[in-house]
C-alpha cells in the first residue's frame, strides 16, 4: 500500500514567471525538488512595460544581459501634458527588456538548475494536510511539501486557500509604437494624466513600450486614454498590441496564515503601490520564500512572516508616499522635481537602493563617493 503522505515532489511552484523561477532556483540549488506549474507554455505575451530597475538587476541571481534591449541614464519626470524635467546620471538606472523574453531566459534558468516544468490548464482544489499539501488539476493529483503561489494579479492559489483577503488591484493599459532607426524617445514618467497614477514612455530597441498605470482600484482605463496620451507625447497613435492588466496590492497587510502555502510577487499584492513597479519585489519575495522553506522543517508561518517583513517596509513607506503625491499632485512634482529629491532619487536608484532605504538613507547619500 503506497503510503499517502509522499509526495511528488518538495515544493510546487504555482506560475512559471520570474517570483516563481526565483524561488525556483533557488530551492533548486539548495536540493529541493520542484515542479513548475503554469497555465500557458512559454514564451507567452505577457503585459509589462519591462522595465528592470539597478535593485532587480542586483537581486536576480544571474546576468539578463542576453535580453537587455536598451539601458537608460536619463529619466524625463512630467506634470500632466506639458511640463517635463530631465533627471540624468552617469550610471545606468534602468535597464529595458521584453517580458515575454525574460520570462523565458528566467524559466530556463531554473530548468537548468533542476526544476521541472508543467503546463497545466486550471486548479481544481488545494487541500493541507498534516504532513503534505495536495493540488488537485484536470490532470490528476499532485502532492508537495509546500506550495508556492507565484500565479499573478488573478492568483488561483489565492481565492482557493483564502490565503490573502487584504489583497486589491491597481490596473494599467499600455502597447507599443513602432519607431524608426532615427528616431531616439527617452524613458518619460508623466504624472497628473490620469488620477492616481502617471503615463510613461519606455524606449527598446525598435520601438517604445507606452502606457498608463493608475493605483486605484476605481479608476478605469481605456483605449482611447492611451490614444490621447500616445498623441499628445509622441505625435503617433498607432499603437500595436495594446493590452491591459491587472496588478496585485495590499501587500503591507500580507502575513502567511497556512503552514503550508506562500504567496510571492503580484498574487501576494507585492507591487509598489507608489510607481506600480512589480519585478523587483516579485524576485526578492520568490528568493526569500524559498529562504523560508529551506530554513523551516514543517511549518513556514513565522519564517514566512519574517521574509515579508523585509519587503513590508518598503511597501508601507510607497503607500504613504503615493497617497501623499497622489492627493497633492502640484505639490509632489514640485517635491520630486526640486534639486535635493532628484540628485538624491537618481543617487540611490543608480545605487540599486529600495524606496525605503533612500527615505531613509536621505542625508547620507549626497555625501557616498559614486558618481551619478
Amino acid at each position: 500500500m503506497s503510503d499517502p503522505s509522499a509526495t511528488d515532489c518538495d515544493v510546487i511552484i504555482v506560475g512559471a514567471g520570474p517570483a516563481g523561477a526565483a524561488a525556483a532556483y533557488d530551492l533548486c540549488l539548495a536540493g529541493k525538488s520542484v515542479l513548475l506549474l503554469d497555465r500557458h507554455t512559454f514564451p507567452r505575451h505577457k503585459p509589462c512595460a519591462g522595465g528592470l530597475t539597478v535593485k532587480t538587476l542586483n537581486t536576480l541571481r544571474f546576468s539578463v544581459d542576453p535580453v537587455i534591449q536598451a539601458r537608460c541614464r536619463t529619466l524625463d519626470i512630467g506634470k500632466g501634458w506639458n511640463r517635463s524635467v530631465p533627471f540624468s546620471s552617469h550610471q545606468d538606472i534602468c535597464a529595458m527588456t521584453i517580458r515575454s523574453e525574460l520570462d523565458v531566459f528566467c524559466l530556463e534558468k531554473a530548468l537548468v538548475a533542476g526544476a521541472r516544468f508543467q503546463a497545466t490548464e486550471r486548479i481544481l482544489a488545494i487541500r493541507e494536510y498534516p504532513g503534505h499539501i495536495r493540488l488537485r488539476t484536470g490532470d490528476g493529483t499532485l502532492r508537495a511539501g509546500y506550495i508556492i503561489g507565484a500565479d499573478g494579479a488573478h492568483s488561483r492559489v489565492r481565492r482557493l486557500t483564502g490565503e490573502f483577503p487584504g489583497y486589491y488591484q491597481g490596473f494599467a493599459i499600455e502597447g507599443i509604437l513602432t519607431m524608426k532607426p532615427t528616431q531616439r524617445h527617452r524613458m518619460a514618467f508623466d504624472f497628473g494624466v490620469v488620477p492616481f497614477g502617471y503615463g510613461w514612455v519606455f524606449p527598446k530597441s525598435d520601438h517604445v513600450n507606452i502606457g498608463l498605470y493608475s493605483g486605484s482600484p476605481s479608476i478605469a482605463l481605456k483605449r482611447r486614454h492611451l490614444i490621447t496620451y500616445a498623441r499628445h507625447k509622441l505625435g503617433n497613435a498607432d499603437i500595436q498590441k495594446l493590452s491591459g492588466h491587472y496588478m496585485g496590492m495590499g501587500g503591507w497587510r500580507y502575513r502567511p496564515q497556512h503552514s503550508r502555502i506562500l504567496l510571492v510577487g503580484d498574487a501576494a499584492g507585492l507591487v509598489d503601490p507608489l510607481l506600480g513597479e512589480g519585478l523587483y519585489n516579485a524576485v526578492r519575495s520568490g528568493q526569500l520564500a524559498a529562504r523560508a522553506i529551506i530554513s523551516t522543517s514543517s511549518n513556514v508561518i513565522s519564517a514566512g512572516n519574517f521574509y515579508i517583513e523585509k519587503i513590508r517596509c518598503d511597501l508601507q513607506i510607497g503607500r504613504l508616499s503615493a497617497a501623499w503625491f497622489y492627493r497633492w499632485p502640484n505639490l509632489g512634482h514640485w517635491a520630486l522635481t526640486s534639486k535635493p529629491v532628484k540628485y538624491t532619487l537618481m543617487k540611490g536608484f543608480a545605487l540599486g537602493w529600495p524606496l525605503g532605504r533612500i527615505g531613509m538613507g536621505f542625508y547620507r547619500l549626497p555625501f557616498l563617493t559614486r558618481e551619478i
